[in-house]
């Protein structure tokens, strides 16, 4: 794969990766739509993951969105475009197969959390080991407000959170700020809006250079628990897939 370097926001890059200092800085490069999810990103976030995956110098994954914000899930004009998109068929597939890169990366991953996280958005930072948010951030699984299933969202929330904070996140649709995720144990750290990414930044850096690969055998620990996890992640996101192809996306009412 031939990446590019995170200073690189051309349109023709949904997806940014730089591996230095053992860290590897995946960014959703989308800004004009504030990082929403097409099929296009879908295929080369799970490339980014995968690239940072095979290497062995990297040994912590720094993951954000460009322009300031995280993601602000589908992208629903293209998703509901006329005539549709060229990758339309592939579209569900790809995403599952973004989360499954995710799920099998085998070193850490640190996810900033600056704005916003809607939707299929708060599911990639759902997916991340660690989330630095910003104290004025949200995160929203609005899918309920849609008649939608939560997809990646539920299946991720269901492997590493109590049912209580799954129903308070899924069930009321509602917008939970960083000081809420805090609180929710869902953000390890809640830094000031302008100091997200730097703090996370420095987090992956820290992690990275633990001695003797510790962040990767930690995660080896773990890769039952995150199998689990995709799986559930692949049969929710079925159902999703069903109401896309019916033509029921529709935005979240918040």
């Amino acid at each position: 794969m031939t990446h590019h370097k995170v200073d690189d926001h051309t349109p023709d890059n949904p997806v940014l990766l730089e591996v230095k200092d053992g860290l590897a800085t995946i960014v959703l490069n989308r800004p004009e739509r504030k990082n929403a999810i097409v099929g296009p990103l879908s295929d080369a976030l799970a490339a980014c993951f995968a690239e940072a995956s095979d290497r062995d110098d990297v040994g912590a994954v720094l993951l954000h969105g460009a322009g300031g914000g995280f993601c602000s899930g589908l992208d629903l004009t293209e998703y509901n475009a006329d005539p549709p998109p060229t990758w339309i068929g592939t579209a569900s597939s790809s995403f599952a197969a973004a989360h499954r890169a995710i799920a099998e990366c085998p070193v850490p991953v640190v996810g900033a959390l600056e704005r916003f996280a809607i939707n299929g958005g708060a599911g990639l930072a759902l997916a991340c080991d660690l989330l630095v948010a910003g104290e004025g951030a949200f995160l929203q699984v609005g899918e309920v407000r849609q008649g939608m299933p939560a997809a990646m969202n539920l299946a991720w929330l269901s492997g590493r959170h109590p049912l209580s904070v799954i129903h308070q996140i899924t069930l009321s649709g509602r917008r939970f700020s960083g000081l809420d995720l805090h609180r929710l144990g869902i953000a390890l750290d809640v830094v000031a809006d302008d100091e997200v990414l730097d703090a996370a930044r420095r987090l992956a850096l820290e992690i990275a250079g633990f001695p003797g690969s510790a962040g990767r055998m930690m995660k080896e620990h773990t890769a039952g628990m995150v199998a689990d996890v995709v799986t559930s992640a692949d049969r929710i996101d079925r159902g999703a897939a069903l109401l896309a192809a019916a033509g029921q996306l529709r935005p979240a009412r918040t």
